[in-house]
């Protein structure tokens, strides 16, 4: 029995570390959007909820309507079926595990961080997000709070 421990040990630590340290794959989403395009207007235009609420939100037809407001038929068809009323359709992401409390509004409007310091230089991505940029994990979060000078409490952060 005692010889079986280490090597189940073993293959316990490489699967934990190979899914800690590799990033998640790819995804595909519906429409080819650029942000680089989108430089221009401030990221809370479109993902309304960063400077407000826990969730940035990712938006959908009527706020890309706002802005974009054109004859049917001159888009994709998923443009035409979201501006309709029925969802884009994107895939998120970006995630944080259930137990950690994490607010946008906390750290876009409170702290004043730039959207590039969790999400990456997307700004000037030409191409959608299919898989993250800077992997969010606890050592990425601390590295931030200690540069910043900020709680580094467990419960601040934790459930």
């Amino acid at each position: 029995m005692r010889r079986y421990l280490g090597p189940g040990f073993v293959t316990f630590a490489v699967a934990a570390a190979w899914i800690t340290v590799l990033p998640s794959a790819p995804v595909r989403q519906p429409l080819a959007f650029s942000h680089a395009k989108h430089q221009a207007v401030g990221c809370t235009v479109c993902h309304q909820g960063a400077a407000t609420s826990v969730r940035a939100g990712i938006p959908e037809g009527p706020v890309c309507a706002k802005c974009h407001a054109t004859a049917p038929g001159e888009l994709s068809p998923v443009w035409n079926a979201a501006v309709a009323g029925k969802p884009f359709g994107w895939v998120q992401v970006t995630h944080v595990p259930d137990h950690v409390l994490f607010s946008h509004r906390r750290h876009v409007t409170v702290a004043q961080l730039d959207c590039v310091s969790c999400h990456g230089n997307i700004r000037d991505r030409s191409t959608a997000v299919v898989a993250v940029s800077v992997r969010l994990d606890m050592a990425t979060c601390m590295s931030c709070h200690s540069r910043e000078g900020v709680a580094d409490d467990c419960a601040a952060c934790h459930r």
